[in-house]
């Protein structure tokens, strides 16, 4: 019996110590609010339902899909190449031990960029993008909806009107592909 407690002591001891404490995509968010350093941007579209009115009902239906936006980015300005190369490997490994399928790779002379996808191909229920461009700084943005479609998306964000809509919009369009459409761009779908 003496043997018997004894082993049980030692597999609880060594469950206990093995254990490591992983962070999530979320707590790695939630810490960004309390670094200054870190440019922060939370966003709920129910914010917009002024934006429904002139946009055709697919892109209704598309933006309806999309619930709410988190965007952490720390400037190049704001951070050594430590910090960053720190940073990098932190999401690297969050994103590493996650549920989260890889969806696009992108690599090109001014940084590199992955876009993965919870949820099924053609119902998305989050997106996070975490980017890295040696002129701007490093980046992660998650998106939670409710069967978003990728492509949908897409075509919704270039039919925006932005035009008195407010800076908001020409942000959130930027933010979604207009800051880096290039020709030069190296996109690698992932299999």
């Amino acid at each position: 019996m003496k043997k018997l407690f004894t082993f049980a002591i030692i597999c609880l001891t060594l469950t206990i110590t093995s254990c490591k404490k992983q962070e999530s995509l979320q707590s790695y968010l939630i810490q960004t609010e309390d670094n200054q350093d870190y440019v922060r941007f939370d966003f709920s579209t129910s914010m917009l339902g002024s934006f429904l009115e002139n946009i055709s009902e697919e892109d209704q239906q598309t933006f309806r899909s999309v619930k709410k936006m988190n965007i952490a980015f720390l400037p190049v300005n704001k951070a050594t190449e430590e910090v960053f190369s720190e940073e990098r490997k932190k999401i690297k490994g969050i994103m590493k031990n996650t549920d989260y399928k890889s969806l696009i790779r992108v690599n090109d002379k001014r940084g590199k960029g992955n876009i993965y996808y919870a949820g099924e191909a053609d119902a998305i229920d989050e997106i996070v993008a975490v980017i890295y461009a040696k002129d701007f700084g490093f980046g992660v943005a998650r998106i939670i909806g409710n069967d978003m479609n990728i492509e949908k998306i897409m075509k919704m964000v270039q039919n925006i009107d932005t035009k008195d809509k407010g800076d908001e919009l020409v942000k959130i369009k930027d933010i979604f592909g207009g800051q880096f459409q290039t020709e030069k761009l190296h996109v690698e779908p992932v299999q």
